[in-house]
């Protein structure tokens, strides 16, 4: 009896799925290509050295989550978490509950910007009421600046009033860490 090599493949296949929907393997998998995609780990180098201009700051801000629509010079002279994010990307998603807690002690001292990411509010909306996460949450309406624009996601910038960026974060952080907090309260000092 002669095996057709495409019930072969299509049995493999179906194997390999499975596998990966179905068993502790799929995890380790998906974190691996999370590594080697934009969703993961970047090759990126953190430029943490520059500054946001006024042009810089005008990009137009449509408002979700309960938040009025905006544009990111509205938060001049304000300390300001960027965040880019999307509902898509794992790592994105594992520091989201440190970030609503940043916002929850944070809030009324820092302006906190989730701008969301090649996602769309049919996906992200969901998420955020799900998780019960009431934190501001944005799109771009408008360009981002190339030295804004992030590389790989999530990408996070701490801005401080004269529009410096004092931290750029390229990866999964605990926003809610001690040593976060000290550093918004001396930037706001």
């Amino acid at each position: 009896m002669k095996i057709n090599a495409g019930y072969v493949i299509s049995g493999a296949a179906i194997l390999v799925l499975g596998l990966a929907f179905f068993t502790p393997l799929g995890k380790q998998f998906s974190y691996k290509v999370n590594d080697v995609t934009l969703t993961g780990a970047s090759k990126e180098l953190p430029d943490r050295d520059f500054s946001l201009n006024d042009e810089d700051m005008k990009i137009s801000l449509k408002g979700y989550n309960g938040t009025a629509d905006a544009n990111l010079s509205d938060f001049k002279g304000k300390v300001v978490f960027l965040n880019f994010w999307g509902s898509w990307c794992p790592p994105c998603v594992e520091e989201m509950p440190s970030i609503q807690k940043l916002y929850e002690d944070k809030g009324d001292e820092v302006a906190i910007v989730l701008v969301t990411m090649n996602d769309r509010p049919e996906k992200f909306v969901p998420y955020l009421q799900k998780n019960n996460f009431s934190m501001p949450v944005y799109e771009a309406e408008s360009l981002l600046p190339k030295k804004v624009r992030p590389g790989s996601f999530p990408t996070t910038y701490i801005i401080d009033k004269e529009g410096n960026v004092v931290m750029k974060e390229i990866m999964t952080k605990d926003w809610s860490a001690k040593e976060i907090y000290q550093m918004l309260d001396n930037l706001n000092d």
